[in-house]
């Protein structure tokens, strides 16, 4: 956190408690007119639970019943969500990689993006491919969460296209709670979370202060044996054939392409000491040849050492009987100082990757393994050999990973007005938000030209490689052969035919890399002024009200890349004239390479981006007591976001029938809008994406599209309520059209395309196929020499997804003691997505279906189609106590590592609180068993062994709590 941002938050809190201290010594005998009432799905004063939409509310007793858990494990147990961001995962692109910490909303599936959230009604900055990151909120001042499932667009706009969540604070909490818990975790030295919250109180002001400091410690990968499998159980399980030990080939067994169908490699040799050391020996027959493989997900963790930081603060000041300022502040700073990635990452172009045949580290390793050599030589004579591998493998980093920095910052400062007018007939509340999200990131990566150098005997810090001598003085030659390696990091193996003239120095490897900084702001400023009312109009059921508003958001993106990546600046591998003396490359310069990437052998550069726009919009919305039976709302809403983008106009009807005294229907139907986000038309940005074709890690490079149009949809509900003394229950049938939507083109299937198009037997057009190779790169390249991909945001094909809530609540009196039993959950009945297509226009692949699947290669997340809870609790005075079962139905995989992982299985969990109340109820102490059968999470073919958008990998877990109100 810098100074500036300290001494600004600090003094907002400051002066939130100076302003209520001057008020709390104020005495006013006139009480307090105004009561805020929030009900998300309508401005205009009701009930979330007799709605005619569908609202899930989750109070701060429900909470404390199932031990107040983190805002990450709330989301991710409630069944209308899918495909949560929330657990580190840094191999996926679908939304986990580069959001470590970060946690999301996915209602239905349909992206977290398309989720809106609120707090106290206000939005808060999201980021254009993952929506708001909730992770700023603290725990403690949660008083309760309002979930509504419908499209929403019509009363609060853009991305609230899959419904709304309202985190509503404990603004009116008088009085002091500290809270402390414990969470003991298997293998990892567990979670620990502390906060308090104070509330000062007079008849004119009310201040509520909120902190949390959360610990969360690092869960090392090794600690659970389902997550590092050997390369039989799981190819896809962290193992790559790019690793070091690595390969070698001899050049004469690689022939010049006469075609992009030509094979790139002919023949390669494993080094003889790979799996003495920890990797792992396959052929692959296409290519004649033996690779060293080497399982990067060793050194990762499943969970980073976390800290958080957390302040919220809520003052509201009646100025008169009639009028009530407010204000708002809160700050969070989220640290992994130390995130943990493999010890380096593979150099996209392979086989260009040369070692001189009188390199002494081949020497000595060739004088060490003569049948190893001689079977190499068979091909002939040669001056240098291509190593297949990477500069650090199974030895890692001095034994350790690759360590880098993960940090996000989220601000937010509100303040407004809200009252009556003219004798109480009109209500207003107006307001000026603003929020950001900074995000900061340090990875290291190769540098390509320092690598080169350093395979010449020219490398190290202290040498000059234009008037240096190869492996004289502090000139030094890296060594990319097992003899240079000491002992296996991964299996403890000592090395006999380590050579401790030819190993590799910790400078020289540390020289070889280098680290990009990134740096990206997400902010938001936006003025909401609401009115509401009661009309004139009569029915027989009451008296017309409405609510009308307007609303300006300014958003602002910037992204910057440290200079070095800098693509503006650095777009080419080689800069040193020294390089083309070494016949490394005939240019040096920012014009002297084709494919511009930047330095670094795998993380592609980037450029640096600002981007701002102002949209303007306005909603009306009407409710019409029909009779004593009937309410109907309508609404409609008008949003300008000028330039390409256009304006909308959507309407709603939402409907509640009350057709006995204890059952009642519910209906509604509107259009949906969401306009490109401001990085999808104009921006740049590199991930790292295993593409299932090629069975390795590629670089894709995502690419901005001006074109794009807006994503719109057609939003159905239709529900039956029962409630009496005993039993609440409902069912709703819900179901989004989409069309023209929001979509990322698949890197692995522009690819799977290629290979189809360069197989030799394609059904496709010359110019379909010349459309494809247009996203590959190196150009007019062989399917395993692929470096690059290059995807663009396009209108994706249409989206039609449909299913069914459901849930059920008997109450009843168990010997003096009050007792439910009940169940909630979400059955997906469709997912059906028209066939994937590129920005040219272009079938990528079929489409289909994809209820029930991992979905991995695709746009999607993992939809399941069916996931419950089932509980029962049971409180007799201080004592209460909740058992709850959760259920995640099978799904599969499309395109699994091997058959036996085409299914991911269910699963079944266990939870189980007790909470105790002591001193009049001051004093509260909470015990929890996490799933306390201990399950592990269902195997599937991904990095981790899991799917970290749907399952947990903690197993068992015992969290302790206690909470004192003073």
């Amino acid at each position: 956190m810098s100074l500036g941002r300290k001494l600004i938050f600090g003094a907002s809190f400051a002066a939130m408690s100076a302003v209520a201290g001057t008020a709390a010594a104020q005495v006013e005998d006139s009480d307090r007119t105004l009561d805020k009432v929030t009900v998300t799905g309508s401005f205009i004063p009701g009930t979330p639970e007799d709605a005619a939409l569908p609202v899930d509310v989750l109070d701060q007793g429900d909470l404390i019943a199932v031990g107040s858990p983190s805002i990450n494990e709330i989301l991710r147990d409630l069944p209308s969500t899918q495909g949560l961001i929330g657990e580190t995962n840094q191999f996926d692109t679908r939304g986990g990689q580069g959001n470590e910490g970060a946690t999301t909303i996915n209602l239905r599936g349909l992206g977290s993006a398309r989720t809106l959230v609120l707090l106290n009604g206000n939005r808060h900055v999201g980021s254009a491919t993952i929506g708001t990151d909730v992770n700023f909120i603290p725990n403690i001042s949660v008083g309760r969460i309002e979930v509504l499932k419908d499209g929403a667009a019509a009363l609060y706009g853009s991305d609230a296209i899959g419904g709304v969540v309202n985190f509503i604070t404990r603004d009116d909490f008088e009085g002091f709670e500290v809270s402390a818990s414990h969470k003991f975790i298997d293998g990892s030295d567990g979670d620990t979370e502390i906060a308090a919250i104070g509330g000062w109180a007079s008849d004119r002001a009310n201040l509520v202060v909120s902190g949390e400091y959360a610990l969360r410690s690092e869960l090392d990968i090794k600690e659970k044996d389902w997550a590092l499998l050997d390369f039989n159980s799981n190819p896809q399980g962290g193992w790559s054939s790019i690793g070091n030990p690595g390969t070698l080939i001899n050049p004469n067994a690689i022939p010049i392409a006469d075609s992009i169908g030509q094979s790139a490699v002919v023949f390669g040799q494993a080094d003889p000491n790979c799996e003495a050391l920890g990797g792992h020996v396959t052929s692959i027959a296409s290519l004649g040849s033996d690779f060293c493989r080497f399982q990067y997900t060793y050194f990762d963790n499943l969970v980073e050492e976390t800290e958080t930081i957390k302040l919220l603060g809520d003052f509201s000041y009646d100025v008169s009987d009639t009028m009530t300022f407010k204000a708002q502040a809160a700050y969070s700073d989220l640290s992994m100082d130390e995130w943990n990635t493999s010890p380096s990452y593979p150099p996209q172009s392979l086989v260009d990757t040369r070692i001189d045949a009188d390199h002494p580290g081949l020497v000595d390793f060739f004088d060490q393994n003569p049948g190893y050599a001689a079977e190499l030589a068979a091909f002939g004579p040669t001056d240098d050999y291509a190593f297949w591998g990477r500069f650090a493998g199974v030895a890692g980093l001095d034994g350790e990973p690759n360590k880098g920095v993960r940090e996000t910052e989220q601000s937010r400062l509100v303040a407004g007005l809200e009252g009556t007018l003219f004798n109480d007939g009109l209500n207003y509340d107006v307001s000026v938000s603003w929020s950001q999200r900074e995000r900061h990131t340090e990875t290291d990566d190769m540098l390509v030209e320092n690598f080169a150098f350093a395979l010449d005997g020219l490398g190290g810090p202290g040498c000059d490689p234009a008037t240096g001598t190869p492996g004289v003085g502090p000139c030094e030659y890296y060594n990319p052969m097992s003899n240079a390696i000491e002992v296996s990091a991964v299996n403890g193996a000592t090395n006999p035919q380590y050579n401790p003239d030819v190993a590799n120095s910790p400078e020289l490897l540390d020289w070889l890399t280098d680290t990009i900084v990134t740096d990206t702001t997400d902010e938001l400023l936006v003025f909401d002024a609401v009115f509401s009312g009661m009309t004139g109009v009569e029915f027989s059921g009451g008296t017309m009200g409405w609510a009308a508003g307007l609303q300006t958001r300014n958003e602002k993106f910037e992204f910057g890349i440290s200079e070095n990546a800098n693509l503006d600046i650095n777009p080419c591998p080689f800069n040193n004239p020294a390089s083309i003396t070494n016949g490394n490359t005939t240019a040096v310069g920012n014009d002297s390479c084709s494919s511009p990437t930047g330095q670094f052998a795998f993380l592609a550069g980037s450029t640096n981006t600002s981007l701002e726009r102002t949209v303007y919009s306005g909603f009306v919305e009407l409710a019409l007591p029909i009779s004593d039976r009937l309410d109907i709302q309508l609404a409609g809403r008008f949003e300008d976001y000028g330039g390409n983008v256009g304006s909308t106009l959507d309407p709603k009807i939402a409907a509640k029938f009350q057709a006995t005294e204890n059952l009642a229907f519910r209906g509604s139907a509107s259009t949906t809008f969401r306009a490109p986000p401001q990085p999808f038309l104009d921006n740049r940005s590199t991930t790292l994406e295993f593409i299932v074709p090629t069975n390795a890690f590629k670089a894709v490079d995502t690419l901005g599209n001006p074109d794009l149009e807006p994503e719109k949809a057609f939003a159905t509900n239709f529900g039956v309520l029962f409630d009496n003394a005993n039993i609440r229950a409902s069912v709703d049938y819900w179901r989004f059209d989409f069309t023209d939507p929001l979509q990322l083109e698949s890197a692995g299937q522009i690819v799977a395309a290629y290979q189809d198009c360069v197989g030799g037997a394609t059904t496709r057009s010359a110019a379909d196929c010349e459309a494809i190779a247009s996203h590959i790169f190196p150009v007019n390249t062989s399917p395993d020499s692929i470096e690059r991909v290059e995807r663009n945001w396009i209108n994706g094909g249409d989206i039609v997804t449909s299913g069914i809530d459901f849930f059920g609540e008997y109450s009843f009196d168990l010997g003096g003691a009050d007792a439910s039993v009940g169940i909630d959950g979400t059955y997906t009945i469709e997912y059906e997505s028209d066939d994937f297509v590129d920005i040219n226009g272009v079938v990528l692949a079929e489409g289909g279906d994809f209820v029930g699947f991992l979905n991995e290669g695709t746009p999607f997340q993992t939809i399941v189609d069916l996931r419950a809870n089932a509980f029962a609790t049971y409180n007799r005075g201080p004592h209460s106590l909740r058992y709850t079962l959760r259920y995640v139905n099978d799904y599969e995989d499309a395109a699994p590592s091997i058959p036996e992982l085409a299914e991911i299985d269910s699963q079944i969990t266990h939870d189980l609180t007790y909470n105790l109340s002591l001193f009049d109820e001051r004093t509260r102490f909470s015990i929890s068993a996490i799933n306390f059968t201990d399950e592990d999470p269902p195997q599937a073919s991904t990095d981790l062994n899991y799917d970290a958008y749907t399952h947990s990998p903690f197993g068992r877990m015992i969290k302790v709590g206690v909470t004192h109100t003073f």
